[in-house]
């Protein structure tokens, strides 16, 4: 340091410690004396800083001097200054913090997006690409009695089991959905029921939700939703040549959601694509209705012979408590359907019909690491106007 530069910063030396800061980081600011800036901060207050955070944390101390000089403060120390400095620089630190945060989750909610939107046009251009079935003949039933509810809850499409109790892929998805097929079209015969209602209440594809689960997949999810969507499409379509009309219904399951249930918006479930697909491959088949029933994502609504049923995954609520999901409607409820909990069961709870049908797939790991046994299942109910007359428990 030049000795003019020394004889200006002793002269500033004399002076009480704010003025002597402000002009010191003034003469540093008009080039009046050549220091670093991280040297004026040790001849201040004593402590070796980096020159970047000498820079910001000067011009922060300035502008404090000045304000303070604005409210008339007389006395003010090296270690006021020092303190008032690392509270603005906390607080400062906090907003940053604040303003990282709500970046990161409004970066994650546009990827999530993107992710969605991406999946609905690889879904949308593979829609594009197939060949719808061709129009079929069916057999007219005069008018009956009764109509069938049908379950096909918890597909899992694309998870592969291998264990003691169970061996579960996706060819073995097509060989159960044949046999239940073949056992529908029994209880059709025996009934002499006229129409469907295929209601597909969540989890049809195995989705990536844990990484337990993202292992033990062998398609990734979106060969998932194609794959189940073709699957339910032959299904809905073998269907159609033994009853009037084939109505189908679907609910998205938690396993079909885009990320952690915590970060993850009730809205966006894999589940929702798999109408568009069926309703287009099917788009030929007369007597076959994707049904536009929605309460929300969450719920839907069938009425079967005068009677409203809502169809619901089972995640959000519980089998033995459903005054909480009937009092949120403004529909007058017969039954509850359910999925989610992998077996079939059925009761009268607080005057409502609750009807639960059990997984195609059958014991997986979680199953076994919980002690908890279930046969792959699933649930026919024969409906009239007084409500489910009887009911089958479909063992696959």
């Amino acid at each position: 340091m030049e000795e003019k530069e020394l004889m200006d910063i002793n002269r500033l030396e004399n002076e009480n410690f704010p003025n002597y800061c402000l002009r010191l980081i003034e003469a540093k600011e008009n080039n009046l004396i050549d220091i670093d800036k991280s040297e004026i901060w040790e001849i201040l207050f004593g402590e070796k800083v980096s020159s970047d955070h000498a820079r910001k944390s000067l011009v922060a101390i300035k502008k404090m001097i000045l304000k303070y000089q604005e409210e008339g403060v007389q006395e003010i120390s090296d270690d006021k200054i020092l303190k008032e400095y690392e509270i603005k620089k906390i607080e400062l630190e906090k907003e940053r913090q604040r303003f990282f945060d709500q970046r990161t989750a409004y970066n994650k909610e546009i990827r999530n997006d993107a992710r969605l939107d991406t999946l609905k046009d690889i879904i949308k251009n593979s829609v594009n690409c197939i060949k719808p079935y061709e129009s079929n003949t069916y057999n007219y039933i005069e008018k009956s009695e009764n109509d069938l509810l049908i379950a096909l809850n918890d597909i899992h499409f694309g998870i592969e089991i291998d264990n003691f109790w169970n061996k579960y892929n996706s060819d073995i998805a097509k060989q159960r959905l044949e046999k239940y097929l073949t056992d529908i079209i029994n209880i059709k015969n025996t009934h002499n029921s006229e129409n469907c209602y295929v209601c597909a209440n969540g989890d049809l594809i195995s989705g990536n939700i844990h990484f337990s689960i993202a292992v033990a997949n062998r398609e990734n999810v979106v060969e998932q939703v194609m794959g189940v969507s073709e699957l339910i499409s032959w299904f809905l379509s073998e269907l159609s040549k033994h009853f009037n009309n084939v109505n189908f219904s679907v609910v998205a399951g938690n396993h079909s959601r885009l990320s952690l249930k915590d970060m993850s918006p009730k809205d966006e479930r894999l589940d929702d694509l798999i109408p568009f697909y069926v309703k287009a491959r099917l788009q030929n088949l007369n007597n076959v209705f994707v049904l536009d029933n929605k309460i929300d994502n969450t719920m839907s609504l069938i009425e079967i012979r005068g009677l409203n049923y809502v169809g619901v995954h089972g995640d959000m609520d519980k089998v033995n408590d459903v005054l909480k999901l009937v009092e949120m409607l403004p529909y007058k409820v017969y039954g509850i359907l359910f999925g989610h909990l992998h077996h079939n069961a059925s009761n009268f709870i607080q005057g409502y019909k609750t009807l639960m049908s059990g997984s195609l797939m059958g014991i997986d790991d979680f199953c076994i690491e919980k002690r908890i046994f279930g046969k792959a299942q699933q649930l026919v109910c024969v409906c009239d106007n007084k409500g489910v007359k009887c009911q089958y428990d479909i063992d696959l």
